[in-house]
């Protein structure tokens, strides 16, 4: 025996040590379930929706390869396939048509925001067939997720990976000292980028029986465009906060700020720590509705200065110049004037790359405590910089209050924790970093 040949039996035998490791890949065929409705026009479309939903989960697993829709559709016998559908007439699509080891299939039945689905498995990967018929149901705005989640879970036999949500960890009974500043709204405007507008946004007499000090207002039921035009105009320094116009509101909401923009108040910028776990805590008060209540944004920036190509309006205002004149300049006088803004005005440069909120949910309109931790998973990623604390409210119209907006340091943390990636399959990151800080 030659060494090449030892070599090789060697590869060969490595190869077959690693198949008997790999998990089996099993085949899908899912069917588009047949469905029954109370919603005009909508008989037909559920059924694809649901099953839809069932293939984009489970194509997210490794053991599973799934055919694609266009195939299934194609190959689906014309009369469809349904719970009447006999197993041996499923086991030929199998087998005949698809080549494939399992097949998804059922009944749906759509009763206002409640589904239940009856769904047949049968799965021809072993020495002897294997089906069951069960059923899933559920009634809430999310029903189809959920749903097709329980469907997935049946099918593989396993449960299905939760993302971490609100109230999962409970709050620390203390923290330490706050990393923004004037969170309590005590100090004025100290601490918060611009201050209250005096049109949307207030800084007011604690309502609260006997309790004293002051707490943000933010209203969102005045007319969009004399604000969004006031909001400019306080951003160019033509406007005084302290002697606001009176902007009223519209018969026709969906033309107030709550319809669009919404009402956002920023905090100053916090310097960030990769590797680092936060809670953000808070106390507000203000009619909620359903998918429709106040945010509080934790959002992470980078610098991006070294790939900035243009100023931002207020350093175009500062130096006396239109757009128009500044693109009119030649590119090496147009770099010399970003990088003296990028050192007079560094923030201005500063660029979202990440995103969090603590969710205000609050239907019964009193004052209610909020706290979670970010990021949810893992720590804070290399490439935030700096943190913003971003208040917003915008639907429905009317007043919202906010008290003891604090951020922390985790304190159970005792090491730096490395970042997460994403669990969605073939995630591409942002190509929007700046170039010297990309990995």
């Amino acid at each position: 025996m030659t060494a090449a040949t030892t070599v090789l039996l060697m590869v060969l035998a490595l190869a077959a040590g690693d198949e008997k490791k790999a998990a089996p890949v099993k085949y899908v065929v899912i069917f588009d379930f047949a469905c029954s409705t109370t919603e005009t026009g909508k008989k037909a479309d559920y059924g694809r929706q649901l099953a839809d939903a069932v293939r984009l989960r489970l194509r997210r697993h490794d053991d599973c390869k799934v055919i694609d829709r266009f195939t299934t559709a194609e190959m689906t016998p014309a009369a469809g396939v349904s719970l009447k559908t006999a197993d041996k007439e499923i086991i030929a699509l199998l087998k005949d048509k698809f080549a494939a080891h399992v097949a998804v299939f059922g009944d749906v039945q759509k009763l206002g925001p409640a589904v239940r689905a009856e769904i047949r498995y049968v799965d021809i990967s072993g020495p002897k067939s294997v089906a069951w018929t069960k059923a899933f149901s559920d009634h809430t705005e999310r029903a189809r997720g959920v749903v097709a989640c329980k469907i997935v879970e049946a099918v593989r036999g396993k449960a299905e990976w939760k993302p971490p949500e609100y109230g999962d960890e409970t709050e620390p009974k203390s923290f330490g000292k706050p990393l923004n500043v004037n969170g309590d709204f005590e100090s004025g405007k100290t601490g918060w980028r611009i201050g209250p507008d005096n049109v949307t946004t207030f800084l007011v007499a604690d309502p609260r029986r006997r309790r004293r000090g002051k707490v943000l207002r933010i209203f969102t039921d005045v007319e969009r465009n004399a604000w969004l035009k006031y909001r400019r105009d306080l951003m160019l320094g033509k406007a005084d906060p302290s002697k606001p116009p009176r902007i009223g509101t519209v018969a026709n909401k969906y033309a107030t700020v709550a319809g669009l923009e919404g009402v956002h108040y920023r905090s100053e910028w916090i310097k960030a720590k990769p590797g680092r776990r936060y809670w953000l805590v808070a106390d507000m008060k203000g009619r909620t509705g359903g998918i429709f209540f106040p945010k509080i944004f934790v959002k992470g920036f980078a610098d991006f200065s070294a790939v900035a190509d243009g100023l931002s309006e207020s350093s175009l205002a500062e130096m006396k110049m239109t757009p128009d004149q500044f693109v009119a300049l030649p590119r090496e006088k147009q770099k010399q004037l970003i990088a003296a803004d990028a050192k007079k005005h560094p923030e201005r440069h500063r660029r979202e790359v990440y995103r969090w909120y603590l969710a205000c949910r609050n239907e019964k309109n009193t004052w209610q405590h909020y706290a979670a931790p970010f990021p949810p998973r893992g720590g804070l990623a290399k490439n935030i910089q700096w943190l913003r604390i971003d208040i917003y409210a915008y639907w429905p119209p009317g007043e919202y209050f906010f008290d003891n907006v604090h951020l922390y340091a985790d304190p159970r943390q005792k090491t730096p924790k490395p970042e997460q990636k994403p669990r969605t399959p073939h995630y591409k990151p942002p190509t929007t970093q700046p170039v010297s800080k990309r990995d």
